[in-house]
């Protein structure tokens, strides 16, 4: 009896301190002067979507004309492709006010290669063809960041904020230099020439903006965050010797990031 007393009282006492363990946990605040650090560093991981978006030509239009139905040259349908691209990046930030810091976050982006547009030509109407190209993008963003002050949540003190990225952007493509292709179903055959030079310029500038929540933990700082980049700069390249790109006008790049932060 008196041993089942005692293991009672040593479960009661065990499960106590465990509670005011946890409780005291929960009181604790993260990296409480991580807010005066001048400056920090990290690594930043995530994916990011890619589309062109184009001006059709006048040129394009006039191909529709029955004028043109024996010519195998006109394009009577083209549309951009959305391509998946992996992330691995540094990012460093410094503190100019309480408020306002100065983040740069160049970032490898990664795929291989992508089809880019999707296409069709008068004399094969029911024929999807792609313009393939390599890519491999050294993206160089810098951006000012504005953040909120620490708020609690998941019942934790001061553990989070949320913040805004206003900046811009410069990215180099490695392999811009590299021909495209034309590709199309094993059934089908393309009556457009199937190699093409390179057909988007190597550097772009851009645009960007964007959300996220950093989560201070004991030992990092977690930050998942959505960005938005817009390009300003005509990556057209091509002449008019070439009639698949001859059917636009302007060309950009355009990118929505997810990236997940962590910093010390």
């Amino acid at each position: 009896m008196q041993y089942l007393l005692r293991n009672k009282i040593s479960y009661l006492f065990i499960s106590l301190c465990i509670s005011s363990a946890a409780i005291a946990q929960r009181d604790e605040v993260f990296q409480p002067d991580h807010d005066e650090l001048p400056y920090y560093f990290g690594m930043s991981i995530g994916f990011s979507n890619n589309y062109l978006a184009f001006n059709r030509a006048n040129r394009f239009l006039s191909t529709v004309s029955t004028s043109n139905i024996g010519d195998p040259y006109s394009i009577i349908e083209i549309n951009p492709i959305n391509n998946l691209y992996y992330n691995l990046g540094l990012v460093g930030t410094l503190r100019l006010t309480k408020h306002v810091l100065l983040r740069a976050n160049p970032t490898l982006l990664i795929i291989g290669t992508k089809n880019v547009i999707d296409f069709k030509v008068k004399r094969t109407p029911n024929l999807s063809q792609k313009l393939n190209v390599s890519s491999s993008i050294i993206h160089l963003p810098l951006a000012l960041k504005f953040q909120s002050d620490r708020y609690n949540g998941f019942r934790y003190n001061n553990i989070m904020r949320h913040y805004l990225l206003v900046g811009g952007k410069f990215d180099f493509d490695l392999a811009s230099n590299k021909a495209g292709k034309i590709t199309t179903p094993s059934t089908g055959i393309s009556v457009l020439p199937i190699t093409y030079p390179s057909v988007l310029k190597g550097t772009d500038l851009g645009a960007e903006i964007g959300v996220g929540v950093s989560f201070y933990l004991r030992y990092a700082t977690i930050s998942p965050e959505v960005k938005f980049s817009y390009g300003l700069k005509d990556l057209h390249q091509l002449n008019g010797t070439y009639p698949l790109m001859n059917t636009l006008d302007k060309v950009s790049s355009n990118f929505v990031y997810f990236t997940i932060h962590i910093e010390n």
